[in-house]
């Protein structure tokens, strides 16, 4: 009797702790449609005001500005509604469409993407760094690497992308920016864990950016990990098999581009 009373109890407290857990999450994924809508409702309204300037505009300065800041706001749209459809997508069979690629392009497309924001940017490259992967969601995974080293740095840092061939490719983005706090490093890969974690308001404020890289990463059979020093910076890899037929060969050294010790 005594058993099947502790019994009882032992299972009402694991159904309690479901249901905890259940309402924990219910309530993370309100916060993010919250935070979601208030995200995608502010580009909307920044482009239409400066669309309004600019059908009253006549001074060809001013009308450039305005222009300037719709097509800045209609592209920050678009990354926003890309990843929530890419988030919505992940668990499609169809999802990705990968091929042999080199990796070296992808990086280059990123860095002249980014390049005209003031930062001291670096690019190490490797020869024959090839994987099998979707071409689009890779240079997706690695802007949104990029987008969040470009949040949390500042003109004086630098940044770096990498990508070094052992037994398999690591894609790394480095910088000198603000760091991580240790406890949150754990956390900063959770999908709807914005909060209060600094570091993961990469993607125009919902968080979503480093959850969508690691989405990526492990649906091409890699992993996404980090290395961060408070006030030093921090260092993201995405590490992905060779590409088949592709043995290990002599390991790639980077190319001789100046790289201050960085230790996470």
């Amino acid at each position: 009797m005594v058993w099947h009373a502790r019994r009882r109890l032992s299972v009402m407290e694991q159904m309690k702790r479901v249901s905890d857990a259940n309402l924990r999450l219910l309530e993370r994924e309100r916060r993010f449609i919250q935070n979601a809508s208030h995200e995608l409702r502010t580009p909307i309204t920044v482009a239409i005001g400066h669309a309004e300037l600019l059908q009253r505009s006549s001074d060809p300065t001013r009308m450039a500005a305005d222009a300037r800041v719709v097509l800045d706001e209609l592209m920050r749209l678009r990354r926003l509604s890309d990843r929530l459809l890419l988030l919505a997508a992940a668990d499609d069979p169809d999802f990705l469409h990968k091929k042999p690629i080199e990796v070296e392009p992808v990086l280059v497309s990123a860095l002249q993407r980014w390049s005209p924001t003031p930062r001291q940017w670096r690019l190490g490259t490797t020869d024959e760094a090839m994987v099998d992967a979707d071409a689009d969601r890779l240079a997706l995974a690695i802007d949104a690497l990029v987008e969040n080293a470009v949040k949390h740095t500042t003109p004086d840092d630098w940044i770096e992308l990498s990508v070094r061939r052992n037994h398999k490719v690591e894609i790394t983005v480095a910088d000198s920016g603000t760091g991580i706090e240790r406890g949150d490093l754990d956390r900063i890969f959770e999908r709807f864990a914005r909060s209060d974690i600094s570091r993961a308001r990469d993607s125009e404020g919902l968080g979503l950016g480093l959850p969508i890289v690691k989405t990526i990463a492990e649906a091409h059979g890699g992993t996404l990990s980090v290395r961060s020093d408070v006030g030093k910076g921090t260092e993201l890899t995405i590490s992905l098999p060779l590409a088949v037929g592709v043995g290990e060969g002599a390991k790639g050294s980077p190319t001789p581009t100046p790289m201050p010790t960085h230790s996470g």
